[in-house]
Parts: structure tokens; sequence; C-alpha cells
């Protein structure tokens, strides 16, 4: 190659390299102009699809169908007048119980909740939506033939004392209280009268034997409400789930709830949880309400006076004796 030739050559990589900065100079000139007049905002964690799902539900959460005009103010003041009257009950009884029955609690740590669990007082709604807050699809729920309690369970697992009290500080706590004479009706309607599973007909067979008497109809036919109540008044030390008294199922004076939730103000007392715990982008309170009326369509009043009227004042007495801790905490008479 002569000198010439190898000038030109030289001459043309000088070319391409002084392109090549000057491309690169231009470049982080851009940049560095972009970054500067980027909003002036914090950065955020990536969204995951979990979390991408429930911003899409946030658009909807307060559709026209859902009541959010609630005076929160006015909310706030009733339920701390029922705190203060279970604490009252629990000062005024001679030997509150102490140690929380953590067993019935669910705590749903990633959103700072904790529900006790009471039978028969909208717990299948609220199960549904713990199932919901643990990630579980609505058509999964509906479709899955698991029981919706092991569901929870397998994503909620029943805590210890030390897990309930170190969640508890940081969590907003409910319960759902309900009137001890509705419950314990609902109980009987529900798991005796239509004896739907293997254990609770087991439980009616032995109702039966035990307080049925030979002039009585056929021992084929379920317990009635009256032998029912009989039964529970009398095995109150060991009482199933579904009427175990509250006080010693939620165990309320050795756990200081936020909040003293009641079925008759359910729609109310449940939109204020789900707003109090940032819930609405994943709970709508139009899909969880409950209705005050029996599956025959027959309001509670009536049910209450065609079954309580069968009763004897005695026997009334004991139950009221029973639950005697439940009337004073929650309010009922």
């Amino acid at each position: 190659m002569t000198t010439s030739q190898k000038f030109i050559c030289r001459c043309f990589h000088l070319s391409s390299l002084a392109k090549f900065i000057l491309f690169l100079i231009f470049t982080l000139v851009y940049c560095y102009i972009s970054y500067k007049n980027l909003p002036n905002s914090k950065p955020t964690r990536a969204t995951t699809n979990f979390q991408a799902n429930h911003s899409k539900h946030q658009k909807v959460s307060h559709s026209k169908k859902v009541k959010t005009d609630y005076d929160w103010a006015e909310v706030e003041r009733e339920l701390s007048e029922r705190r203060e009257t279970v604490l009252e009950a629990c000062y005024n009884t001679e030997n509150p119980i102490s140690k929380p029955n953590a067993w019935e609690f669910v705590i749903d740590a990633r959103h700072s909740l904790v529900w006790c669990n009471i039978f028969k007082s909208a717990s299948s709604s609220w199960m549904h939506n713990f199932n919901l807050l643990g990630g579980y699809g609505e058509n999964f729920l509906r479709v899955s033939h698991t029981n919706p309690i092991s569901i929870m369970r397998s994503h909620f697992p029943r805590p210890t004392i030390r897990q309930l009290l170190t969640a508890l500080p940081t969590s907003l706590s409910f319960l759902i209280a309900r009137d001890p004479f509705h419950r314990l009706l609902s109980a009987y309607r529900n798991k005796i009268e239509h004896l739907h599973t293997h254990y609770y007909r087991r439980l009616a067979k032995t109702i039966v034997i035990r307080y049925r008497t030979r002039a009585s109809s056929s021992l084929s036919v379920g317990p009635t409400f009256e032998e029912f109540a009989r039964y529970v008044a009398e095995t109150h030390s060991k009482a199933d789930e579904h009427w175990a008294p509250i006080y010693k199922f939620c165990t309320p004076c050795a756990v200081n709830f936020t909040v003293i939730a009641k079925l008759d103000t359910l729609s109310r007392d449940q939109a204020y949880i789900i707003h109090k715990a940032n819930l609405g982008n994943i709970l709508t309170p139009e899909k969880i309400g409950i209705q005050n009326r029996a599956h025959n369509g027959m309001k509670t009043e009536s049910l209450l006076q065609k079954y309580y009227s069968k009763l004897s004042k005695p026997l009334i007495d004991k139950l009221v004796s029973l639950y005697i801790m439940d009337f004073k905490m929650f309010g009922y008479n």
C-alpha cells in the first residue's frame, strides 16, 4: 500500500471514531435532559400481577350500588360505645377470661387484619372474604368442593397465642356479635333440624335418646327445639362451636377488639371495616351483605316467636344464664 493510501485509511478511521464519540456525547446529553424533566416522584416497587388485578378492581369498587356515604365519625362513636360496654361487662364479672382463645382467630398479616370467627354470625361470608384476601379467585371458590374453612386455614393457619398477641397491636381486629337467642336458633335450624352432616345426625340421635319420653313421638323424628335447648343448657361446659358463648369462644375480655360489629348492623359495620383496612379494591360491600331473613322467607322475629314460645320459662332462664355475658357484653336483652 502506498503512503497516500495509508493516509487516506487513517483519516477514514479517525473520522469514524469522531462520529462515534459525537454520537455518544449526544446520547448522554439527551438522557440527562430527559431525566431532569421527569416528574418529581418517589420510586415505587414493581407491581405484581396480584397487585395489578387489585388495581383493576379499585376502579370499580365505588359503583353506585355500594353505599359509601356513611358518617364514619358517627360509626366510630357507636363502635367506641360498644367497646366500652364490653369492657364494663368484663370489669363487673368475677372471673373474666384473661387468656385469649387464639385457636379461633384468623390473622391476615399482609392486610393487617385479625378476625375471630364466630359461627352462625356471618362466618361463611367472612370465610369467603378472607379467601379472597388470601388470593383465591372467585371462580375457584365457586366451583371448589373443599370446605371454605379448610381453604382459609391452608392460607391462614391457626395462630399461637404469641402470634396473636404479636399481630394485634398493628392490626384491625374484629368480631361479629349476634343476639344469643337468634344465634342459637340459627344453629338448631341449620345443624340439627335439617341434619346436613353425619356428625350432627349422630348428635341428633343422642339428644333424642336422652330427652325424649316414651309418650312422645317416634325416636326416628329429629330433636325438637325444646329437646335441643335442654341439651344445650345441660352440656354447656363442652358446647359446640356453633352455639358456644362468644364470651368464651372469642375471649373479648382478653382481646381488645378494634371493632365490635353486629349482625344487626352488618352492612354498615363491615363497610367500615373494609374502609378502615383499605380493602375496597378487593372486597365490595354489596357482595357480602346478609339479609335478616330465614331460608324460607320468614323474618327472624317471627321465627323466634314460633320456636321459643314452645319453651318453658325455667328452660329459657337456663339459656339466659348460659349466655348472660353475651347479652351484657353486646347490648342485647
